[in-house]
């Protein structure tokens, strides 16, 4: 909800309660008459109170004290709006015994604790949903940031691991004396630059999110050379929509880390079709073998990626995995809606 449709929402749910005293009225058209009406004067007055301690109470009382423990100074908070609410209506505007029996066609109470029933429950229905609401929004905001926190720590993984296996291949590019060293270096700095500028956002836009998957391919087929068969295909219309960054490129990374050796024949595969609200990403690699702290190590990107789409696309996304002997898919949705 935007702050401005918030603000016109408080203000129709206040209009709306400050209309109770003429809706429960038991005479409203004698309520509409606010001018000469006293029992309605009353409730309007009790009733505005009532809307003061909740913002009161939201914003103030429960986090300040409450939320502190400091239950001395709340419950004193609690107990002078009780006593302004009872009490200040009735100092305000006057109502004789005469004008009790003409409005209500009954006998006024005998008793104060029950003349001000009514307006005891109102207040503690008022204190009660207040401190809901107020609990409620902290559990969201504490769920939040515990999010934010764990994706945030996702990325710092992926970034790092992402650098470490991209410098080994400018190394051996350098080692080889390759002509083609000085582009890699220069196209790693661009993607460095988005990863650090760009990738703060919850969103970005998908054209720059596939403009550093192109960067990321065209490095890995410079380090791999002939050594490799890379088709890599990108269907749709990608520009004017968003994606979370760095969602996808865990699961590119891991066929290269897994897919990829100078002694066997290697292939990857990676299609990514974007239609009106979802997007596919289908990567195929055969399997090669590895020595063992590499096997040891597999799966760890594909679970980052795994997380992330939980964090960022909840009920909004589907992965199927096929673990073959000699091949190794992942298969994704995204609804970018």
């Amino acid at each position: 909800m935007t702050k401005s449709s918030n603000i016109i929402f408080h203000i129709i749910g206040c209009l709306l309660f400050l209309s109770f005293p003429i809706l429960l009225s038991p005479h409203p058209s004698l309520s509409l008459d606010i001018l000469s009406n006293h029992f309605t004067q009353r409730d309007l007055i009790t009733y505005f109170l009532g809307l003061c301690f909740f913002y009161c109470s939201y914003y103030f009382l429960i986090p300040r004290f409450y939320f502190e423990k400091n239950y001395v100074l709340y419950v004193l908070g609690i107990a002078t709006f009780l006593f302004t609410l009872i009490f200040l209506p009735r100092l305000l505007v006057k109502i004789d015994l005469n004008e009790y029996y003409q409005f209500t066609k009954k006998a006024p109470p005998k008793s104060f604790l029950f003349e001000i029933k009514h307006h005891v429950l109102l207040f503690f229905g008022i204190l009660f949903a207040s401190l809901a609401l107020k609990i409620n929004d902290r559990w969201k905001k504490s769920s939040s940031e515990k999010l934010i926190s764990e994706l945030s720590y996702l990325k710092a993984q992926i970034n790092p691991h992402f650098l470490f296996n991209t410098l080994n291949s400018i190394y051996s590019l350098a080692i080889e004396k390759s002509e083609h060293t000085a582009t890699a270096i220069v196209t790693l700095s661009g993607m460095m630059r988005y990863t650090i500028s760009e990738t703060v956002e919850k969103f970005v836009s998908l054209e720059k999110e596939m403009n550093y998957i192109n960067s990321y391919i065209e490095l890995q087929k410079l380090r791999l050379g002939d050594t490799a068969i890379v088709n890599y295909i990108v269907d749709g219309d990608i520009s004017d929509k968003t994606i979370a960054p760095l969602v996808l490129i865990p699961f590119i990374e891991n066929a290269f880390k897994h897919g990829v050796n100078p002694e066997e024949t290697s292939q990857i595969d990676i299609q990514i079709s974007v239609s009106d609200t979802y997007l596919y990403l289908h990567v195929f690699n055969l399997k090669v073998p590895h020595n063992v702290q590499t096997q040891l190590r597999t799966g760890y990107g594909l679970e980052n990626g795994r997380s992330q789409l939980k964090i960022l696309y909840p009920n909004k996304h589907t992965i199927k995995i096929e673990n073959k002997n000699l091949s190794f898919t992942v298969s994704i949705k995204i609804n970018l809606s």
